[in-house]
């Protein structure tokens, strides 16, 4: 089984923090590296690295060729990033290459192929690497022999790795002589490692048949090779080949510190180095290859300089090269990047703000700096002193934009992104005619290669009516300040050393706004320089201020139109499955239609759109849904949160990428295990017979009900909202609107003289073969029992009617986070559960649905992220407490109430 995604992202923390250690350990190693690297012909050197690129991709075409050889499919350009990573992780987790070879099985299980032959076909890679070195090694071997020049310690050493490709391909081979061996192999490491997932509390186990299945799968792909020979002896040669592109890189090597070597001399030493490589207890041959190579090369007399700056610089190039590629590349994998929002776009869009508001920094300190003399000097010769001043200014308040659009690119904005690289261009302009400041210039260039490379990832819009009251406040704005200036400099001249004309005033103030002249302006009073500094403050105020309301995120969502309501109606009434499903309904939603024919209603708060259950639509396209909702939310820069989602539904979530947490259980009572008989049942059947007795009696109204039956129904949601001391819910609740509940069955109790005192509206789940009910309305003052025998009468006549079940809501917070090994933000949603009940009476409404021997059934709160629960909490209890409807009202916008029809 694959790794949860939660455990996935710890392991790439420690993988992160393992390369972190690695590089500064090596850190003394990689200062030598550059040192001996500045000694040698660049030329060469690239030409040398570039080889070993290709060294890497000839080895990415091995494992495919392998992998085609056991019926395994798989691409060149995909296994690349992955043979890096798979170094890498070799590097930082040694074990022997398992870790390595772990992560091709993973990654090749998520693309759909069998893991056993996946395993069959790294094992096959493995001999064929080693099978086509034997070759080079005998040369080395016979080599050195003639040269006189063969230690002890080189044939042991061919020895082991003789020793180890045969006991590889016996290994292979054992599934096809020997099954039952390799069966009960397989059958031993599943009982060890379902054992230790038990001490470890872990729900990852393994299957009763994975010992059986993957036994069979191995001795398959066993036959397969045997029964393809060339596929077998194409791998043979990728391998062949690899080895041959390394050896061309080490002789560029040598070129690169012009020494001449022989082409013997030259395989003697490779072989030698890779030998070591394969049988060195450090992580791929750290410290010991380049040691073996130069007294190797040492020994067959090149010089000892030369030999040492060779064997380091090629196991530089082979160590550095898959440590910082296999990182950067290991999200490209499908163990630790199959989201739909990985973390590499997430962490790219995240250091391009960052690295934007840096840049703003960077640019008011630059602004402030003095020029360096030489550079002013040769500016001097091309340049005015106004310009140079307009430069400086300039830089600095391109500064501060950047500092406010870091924020809007963080939050993925288009017009963040479009703005920034504008910004970014004059900022590069200006860094040099203020200073020729070059530095600064190829940052902000830099900078803005990197945002165009990753130009897809910014695809937020901003709110179009913040869009417009932007432009509107930057042109008053612009226009005030330069009234303002005008005017200023006008009256309060007396406060220069110039006095100022209307035109004169004009002018000054534009100068002020753009600093490409020199403004001249010499006060000779505190209030003059005040007066000119409130010139930029007001300008800088209201730019940034422009600049948010750009950046905002979409506040609302255009409102349903009847078409979109009466396509939603059709959809839910054929899928429709839940207590939900009618809610959808509901003049508050706003919705998203997939292609896939599935509808999501929703309700927008301060940038979470809340999404009522699951998607209503085909089973099968759930998925696609869900991905949508998920890019059509990052459209509009909101958080996606699903309230009161299935159980069934949470791998499919978490397969996009959520998390979710428990928020309460659904009391669903099976109607046919129903009936007043039985001792737990007397409390009902005592409120029964003491109702009738006073007179009282029960009755379901069917739809449409009448005007006077209606306006009864009113008085008594008034009386209850007045005696709850609240108002109407909305969202997941229904509110008493007219058509709602005249278009409802009423289920109602009335007392001798036939007037109701209470009420509940019963509610269809169209598909599911359930009933359950909305708005719960009583009279303040009413007969003891009176709930009782309306919901004791109520599920009798839901069972006449043939219904399965009755679902008596959701009781929230309900049974979540009682054990130890449940999530933290379950337990602490327990102790809140156990501590706001003076508040709340959770508990009460709890213990009261547990009288009818309900089934609990869990719902769940799914949403994007840690870092976004509170934000996803605080939404869902705005939308569900009317908030939205509130703010509504108090700017006189009239709300639609009513039910779709």
């Amino acid at each position: 089984m694959g790794y949860t995604k939660i455990n996935r992202r710890w392991i790439l923390w420690i993988l992160a923090v393992g390369f972190i250690w690695v590089v500064v350990s090596r850190y003394s190693e990689a200062q030598q590296l550059r040192q001996v690297l500045a000694q040698g012909n660049w030329g060469w050197l690239l030409l040398a690295a570039a080889a070993q690129i290709a060294y890497y991709i000839a080895m990415a075409a091995t494992y495919q060729a392998a992998f085609a050889a056991v019926d395994v499919s798989s691409r060149v350009r995909d296994l690349t990033p992955i043979t890096l990573s798979s170094l890498f992780i070799n590097v930082v987790a040694p074990s022997g290459g398992a870790a390595g070879a772990a992560l091709f099985v993973d990654d090749l299980n998520r693309r759909g192929q069998s893991p056993a032959r996946a395993a069959v076909g790294v094992f096959l890679q493995l001999i064929c690497v080693f099978v086509s070195f034997m070759l080079i090694l005998i040369f080395g071997l016979v080599y050195l022999f003639m040269q006189h020049d063969l230690e002890m310690y080189e044939v042991i050493a061919a020895i082991v790795l003789f020793a180890a490709t045969a006991a590889l391909s016996s290994a292979l081979l054992l599934s096809l002589w020997q099954p039952r061996l390799l069966h009960g192999l397989l059958l031993w490491v599943q009982h060890f490692l379902n054992g230790l997932f038990g001490f470890l509390r872990s729900p990852s186990t393994l299957a009763d048949d994975w010992a059986e299945r993957n036994a069979a799968e191995f001795s398959q792909a066993a036959e397969t090779i045997i029964h393809r020979p060339k596929r077998l002896a194409r791998a043979v040669s990728m391998a062949f080949t690899a080895h041959g592109i390394s050896i061309i890189s080490l002789y560029l090597l040598f070129l690169a510190f012009n020494q001449r070597i022989l082409f013997g001399s030259l395989v003697a030493g490779y072989a030698m180095g890779f030998l070591f490589l394969v049988v060195s207890i450090t992580p791929m041959g750290i410290g010991v290859v380049e040691g073996v190579m130069t007294l190797v090369y040492t020994s067959l007399g090149v010089p000892s300089a030369a030999a040492a700056a060779v064997a380091l610089v090629y196991r530089g190039l082979g160590f550095w090269l898959p440590l910082g590629l296999g990182f950067l590349l290991l999200r490209r994998s499908k163990t630790f990047g199959a989201e739909e929002h990985t973390l590499e776009e997430t962490w790219s869009v995240r250091v391009i703000a960052v690295l934007t508001a840096l840049m703003g920094c960077i640019n008011m300190l630059s602004a402030v700096q003095p020029a360096l003399i030489e550079r002013l000097r040769l500016l001097e010769s091309i340049s005015p002193l106004a310009v140079r001043h307009g430069g400086h200014l300039t830089a600095a308040l391109a500064g501060f934009a950047l500092l406010i659009l870091g924020r809007g690119l963080w939050r993925r904005k288009r017009t963040a992104w479009l703005a920034a690289m504008i910004t970014l261009a004059i900022s590069t302009f200006s860094h040099l005619i203020k200073g020729l400041d070059y530095e600064e210039a190829l940052l902000a260039l830099g900078l803005m290669l990197l945002m165009w490379l990753n130009r897809r990832h910014f695809h937020a819009r901003s709110d179009p009516p913040s869009m417009r009251q932007a432009v509107w406040v930057l042109a008053t704005s612009a226009i005030f300040t330069l009234a303002y200036g005008t005017l200023g400099f006008y009256l309060l001249d007396r406060h220069y050393s110039v006095h100022f004309n209307f035109l004169q005033a004009l002018r000054q103030t534009i100068v002020m706004f753009t600093q490409f002249y020199d403004p001249g302006l010499q006060p000779v009073t505190g209030f003059g320089r005040y007066f000119a500094d409130s010139i930029y403050i007001i300008g800088a105020v209201t730019l940034g201020y422009s600049a948010l309301l750009f950046l905002r995120p979409i506040l609302s969502h255009p409102p349903a139109t009847p078409e979109e309501r009466q396509r939603v109606r059709a959809i839910v009434e054929r899928y429709g499955r839940t207590s939900l499903a009618h809610a959808a309904l509901f003049n508050d939603k706003h919705y998203y239609f997939a292609p896939s024919g599935s509808v999501i209603a929703f309700v927008q708060h301060r940038g979470v759109a809340v999404a009522l259950g699951d998607p209503i639509g085909p089973p099968d396209a759930l998925s696609t849904a869900i991905a949508g909702f998920q890019q059509f939310c990052a459209m509009n820069d909101w958080t996606p949160v699903f309230y009161q989602t299935m159980p069934d539904t949470l791998a499919i979530y978490r397969q996009a990428g959520f998390e979710a947490v428990c928020i309460g259980h659904e009391a669903i009572v099976k109607l046919e295990h129903f009936t007043l008989e039985g001792g737990a049942r007397k409390q009902f059947r005592t409120a029964i017979h003491r109702m009738e007795r006073s007179g009282y009696h029960f009755a379901v109204h069917p739809p449409p009900l009448d005007y006077k039956t209606l306006a009864e129904l009113r008085a008594i949601s008034d009386e209850w909202l007045t005696m709850m001391h609240g108002s109407e819910k909305r969202f997941s609740l229904g509110w008493f609107d007219d058509e709602y509940i005249r278009s409802s069955p009423i289920a109602a109790v009335h007392d001798p003289k036939g007037l109701v005192t209470a009420f509940a509206n019963v509610v269809s789940e169209y598909q599911a073969n359930e009933i359950t009910i909305d708005l719960m309305r009583r009279r303040r003052d009413v007969e003891p029992g009176t709930m009782d025998y309306l919901f004791a009468n109520l599920l009798l006549w839901a069972k006449e009617q043939g219904h399965a079940s009755f679902n008596l809501g959701l009781s929230a917070l309900a049974g979540i986070g009682e054990h130890p090994d449940d999530p933290a933000v379950e337990r602490a949603m327990h102790f809140i559960y156990q501590h706001i009940n003076q508040f709340y009476n959770f508990k009460g409404l709890h213990e009261y649905k547990e009288k009818f021997q309900p089934i609990w059934s869990p719902r769940y709160l799914i949403y994007p992220g840690a870092g976004s629960l509170a934000t996803a909490f605080t939404a869902v209890v705005a939308v569900n407490s009317g908030e939205e409807n509130l703010l509504l009202e108090y700017f006189r916008i009239k709300p639609q109430r009513k039910i779709a029809s």
